[in-house]
């Protein structure tokens, strides 16, 4: 059987230099093939080269640690040669194109630099051939640098460049200019802009849940269709209603009382009609039992001239809060007439940034005072400061029940996003690679 006849050294730098030839030269070349296989024939032509070039590859790297068989653990037997040729040309491959992906990221630009991938190409089916020659000091030194070239390589690939990050606030609609952060004591951020560390960029809510006030709103509709056969304390059950589950009780004057864990009230019959007043479950019992006691046709006043009257639209007395018209279903939607202590929204707390040069800072506001190089305004049911920052006007606006005193530190703490949070905060990018894929990975870590 042919076999290298020299000096131990000779024969360990020929087995080492024909296995860093696959990576420098035939690798290149075959990828050169395939691409001129695939404008050419198709994907069959492509196909049939691929085959064809790793089975050459495979058959030349059997030859190789066959002829030096001497120096390798894999060299003694056929089985042994074939996984020796397999494993090589395996994990050569995969850390050749690992390693263009580096290079690429790094900006080192190999995989367009003739020479370099001449000269560096090889590298891995090298360190792999190494991994499996006879003699510690050999297998210890590939392992060595296989390490450190792939705990380098992780370090590459898990940093994003400054290109990559623009591509993300493009990818996202995010302008740089416009792209603020703040930290409000006792707030957290949500709407996906949390910074890390309490920072957040669009919207926030209360760190404690239970100082959140409940929602109060009561509806009214009417519907037309019960549920065939379902009745609640010998009622029947509106088809559509909000009402159709949960606990009942009949009162004195013969009301039906409808309860759940979601909302409770009355389904009261008029006509033909049965009309639901229902509210959530902060709302006060008697005030719905007042409002179904109060139940009539709605007025073209009480409608605000806003909707016809078809005969679907009830409204009833419902002191300390304030009723409009829904469409789908038709019917009255009532909220507290102060805003001020309803739900969520009244202290939520909001960030926004817009251009300073299209921007009106008083436009549909209620009140609009300087405040000491700040702006004070108010709407309806929202109130906060402005503050210019070079070319844009920082908002910091709050629900009513929110302090003035948080909403104008906020204003004044809110600074530019860096690009560390914004690499937190922003999705990633589709990835359009396997390496891609292992950078996103590897980026968890």
């Amino acid at each position: 059987m042919l076999e290298l006849k020299t000096s131990k050294p000779v024969i360990v730098a020929f087995q080492l230099g024909a296995a860093w030839a696959v990576g420098a030269v035939a690798l290149p070349t075959a990828w050169q093939a395939l691409l001129v296989a695939v404008f050419a024939g198709g994907m069959g032509l492509f196909g049939v080269i691929a085959l064809v070039g790793a089975l050459a590859v495979l058959a030349y790297l059997i030859v190789v640690i066959t002829v030096t068989r001497e120096v390798s653990v894999l060299g003694a037997t056929g089985g042994r040669r074939l996984l020796g040729a397999l494993l090589v040309m395996g994990g050569g491959t995969v850390g050749w194109a690992l390693g263009w992906a580096v290079t690429d990221v790094a900006g080192l630009g190999v995989s367009r630099n003739l020479l370099l991938t001449f000269l560096l190409g090889g590298v891995p089916f090298a360190l792999v051939a190494g991994l499996f020659l006879a003699g510690r000091k050999l297998t210890t030194a590939a392992l060595g640098l296989s390490v450190v070239l792939i705990g380098a390589g992780v370090v590459v690939l898990r940093h994003e460049s400054p290109d990559e990050l623009e591509a993300r606030l493009v990818a996202n609609g995010v302008h740089r200019e416009t792209t603020y952060a703040v930290a409000i004591p006792g707030y957290l951020p949500t709407d996906g802009r949390d910074y890390g560390n309490g920072l957040g960029g669009a919207s926030f809510y209360l760190e404690n849940p239970d100082a959140v006030p409940p929602d109060r709103y009561i509806t009214i509709t009417a519907y037309d269709r019960v549920i065939l056969g379902e009745q609640m304390c010998g009622q029947p059950t509106a088809q559509d209603s909000r009402l159709t589950w949960g606990s009942c009780t009949v009162e004195a004057d013969g009301l039906v009382y409808r309860h759940n864990e979601i909302e409770h009230g009355y389904q009261v019959p008029v006509g033909h009609l049965y009309v639901t007043v229902v509210g959530t479950p902060a709302v006060d019992h008697d005030l719905l039992r007042a409002a179904a006691l109060s139940l009539h046709v709605a007025t073209a006043d009480e409608l605000g001239g806003h909707r016809e009257q078809t005969g679907e639209y009830y409204t009833a007395a419902v002191p300390g809060y304030i009723g409009q018209v829904t469409g789908i279903p038709p019917g009255m939607l009532y909220a507290p007439a102060d805003h001020i202590g309803n739900g969520a929204q009244s202290v939520s707390i909001s960030l926004y940034v817009t251009y300073a040069a299209s921007d009106s800072i008083c436009f549909r506001t209620t009140e609009c005072t300087p405040d000491a190089g700040l702006t004070y305004v108010r709407n309806e049911d929202t109130h906060g400061y402005v503050i210019r920052r070079d070319e844009v006007n920082v908002r910091v606006l709050g629900g009513l029940r929110v302090d003035k005193t948080l909403l104008r530190q906020a204003a004044l703490n809110a600074r530019p996003a860096t690009d560390e949070e914004l690499r937190r905060a922003l999705p990633p990018l589709k990835p359009r690679s396997l390496a891609d894929r292992l950078r996103q990975w590897l980026r968890k870590f």
